[in-house]
């Protein structure tokens, strides 16, 4: 008779899952500040307040959010009418490049990250 213990594989597989839970909420959080730091730079400068109001809000788990609480942050994005001569401001565009810069990396820090969550649990 083969008897097989699997408290072992199941302390295994929460250590895992609790690893990959942290992973999963770092990674959350590096790949927002990855994409804050790229949309800063991108982020048109005339007095530096929509550049600097750019910040990663991670009030809940596995999750991050990037925000800019200036006002006319969208107006500078998108395009807009002018509101005294009725013309079209054609949109910056900064954030949807830094998005799209970000999204190229995401693969790599995930790859990164699940290497480490494994590698951390199992041994190199």
């Amino acid at each position: 008779m083969i008897r097989i213990d699997v408290a072992a594989l199941n302390r295994s597989a929460l250590r895992l899952r609790q690893a990959a839970d942290r992973a999963l909420d770092g990674l959350a959080q590096e790949a927002a500040e990855h994409l804050v730091g790229d949309v800063r730079a991108r982020t048109p400068v005339d007095n530096g307040r929509l550049r600097a109001g750019w910040h990663v809000d991670q009030s809940r788990p596995l999750s991050a959010v990037v925000r800019n609480s200036v006002p006319y942050a969208s107006f500078v994005e998108f395009d807009t009418r002018h509101w005294i001569s009725g013309n079209i401001v054609p949109g910056q565009r900064f954030l949807g490049r830094a998005m799209a810069e970000t999204e190229t990396v995401l693969p790599r820090m995930v790859k990164e990250q699940l290497r480490d969550v494994i590698g951390g649990c199992f041994g190199d």
